[in-house]
């Protein structure tokens, strides 16, 4: 096969990871593949560690892409300068148009007009941001599926036979967002018979703010449930370690340790230890290791959370202040991964008591491991999604 150009478009930090994943699995089958990406939302850091061209103009915005959740950070957005961001990537778009032979869309709707409009090329879509389990699509974005997409891959099955039924070309291989973890088998030290909490503040500037709230939930869960607690913190790694212990100087019971060489090569960055003997072991990049050792986890994030209950994890989460996190995310996250997030008040006394509640009911633990495999199927979807795609270049 002659060299071809794939251009992906994506919108959000969550696509950007999951197009990344299908990217390596393309280039697994043809080298000779030209892909290129234009992130719609944010600098498209996950595409940065590939050796492929990110186009742009590339800038972040105050909403990180979240506007439909509050209009006044829209107005933000606009005032930062979103207008005339979106119209170089309008530009970027039509000067690649006559190189391309294919467009992957991974997020939204937005992305498929943008590219119908100026691309005007064979194109797939990956649909991660809708699932019938919460809303179906609306009857303008079932048509223009029907119109513009040649394969339309949905995120859950019950998405992709109602789509079906409107004569989209819809299929469900699984959801790609669970070929984004890596699980080494790192244990990170951890007792045998601890009891570990996992505590996922996100990965965007609110992230500090929900941390120190899921610090409070962490030193009540060891006073009252006893001392087998142990926490590991996932950080992002868009988020800085090193402004933890600033913040940390507000909540005087805690300390900051250092760690050792061999702890730091296992990813561990940081020891955090209040008065009353919480642990709370720093973690950065080695997320699927910390869900996989975590009984339950404290969630204040949108891809993450759904990871973490595809591994079976339950996820007590609570409203952050930024513009992701809100009830209503939360609500709709609920509904999606079938009541495995437990969403209480932004109250570490709260959390504690729900978390506890669940790691003593065995019932619960295994429902969610249940579900959670259902609603996010196995790892393997990028690879099945890549497949399908370098047949449409055939």
């Amino acid at each position: 096969m002659k060299s071809q150009t794939i251009i992906f478009l994506s919108n959000g930090y969550a696509e950007d990871n999951i197009a990344s994943c299908i990217i390596e699995n393309l280039l697994q089958k043809d080298t000779a593949l030209e892909i290129k990406v234009l992130p719609f939302v944010g600098e498209g850091a996950p595409y940065r560690k590939l050796k492929i061209k990110v186009l742009g103009p590339c800038k972040k915005m105050p909403s990180d892409g979240f506007i439909a959740s509050n209009f006044f950070y829209f107005l933000k957005d606009l005032k930062a300068g979103w207008l005339k961001m979106y119209a170089g990537k309008v530009r970027s778009l039509k000067k690649e148009s006559k190189k391309v032979r294919l467009v992957v869309c991974v997020g939204d709707i937005f992305l498929v007009l943008s590219s119908t409009l100026f691309l005007r090329k064979p194109l797939i879509f990956i649909a991660t941001a809708k699932s019938d389990y919460i809303k179906e699509h609306y009857l303008l974005e079932k048509w223009l599926m029907r119109r513009c997409c040649k394969l339309v891959f949905a995120r859950d099955k019950k998405t992709a036979l109602s789509l079906r039924r409107y004569r989209i070309n819809a299929v469900y291989v699984g959801n790609a967002m669970m070929d984004c973890l890596k699980i080494t088998g790192e244990d990170f030290g951890v007792r045998e018979g601890s009891t570990v909490v996992g505590i996922v503040p996100g990965s965007r500037k609110e992230a500090y703010e929900n941390l120190k709230v899921s610090l409070g939930a962490a030193e009540k869960i060891y006073l009252e449930g006893g001392k087998n607690f142990l926490f590991l913190l996932a950080l992002a790694p868009s988020l800085d370690a090193r402004k933890i212990p600033s913040f940390l100087q507000e909540k005087k019971n805690w300390t900051v340790k250092d760690v050792t060489f061999q702890e730091r090569k296992k990813g561990i960055v940081l020891h955090l230890v209040s008065k009353e003997g919480t642990l709370v072991k720093v973690v950065q990049g080695r997320f699927g290791d910390v869900v996989n050792l975590s009984r339950v986890v404290i969630g204040t994030a949108g891809m993450a959370n759904e990871q973490a209950v595809g591994l079976g994890k339950p996820v007590v989460a609570f409203p952050g202040k930024g513009p992701q996190i809100t009830e209503k995310f939360l609500r709709a996250q609920q509904k999606l991964l079938g009541g495995c997030v437990f969403i209480v008040k932004r109250n570490p006394q709260a959390i504690a008591s729900r978390v506890l509640s669940i790691v003593k009911n065995y019932d619960e633990l295994v429902r969610v491991a249940k579900v959670g495999k259902e609603r996010m199927g196995e790892p393997g979807a990028a690879s099945r999604m890549a497949e399908l795609i370098y047949a449409e270049l055939k």
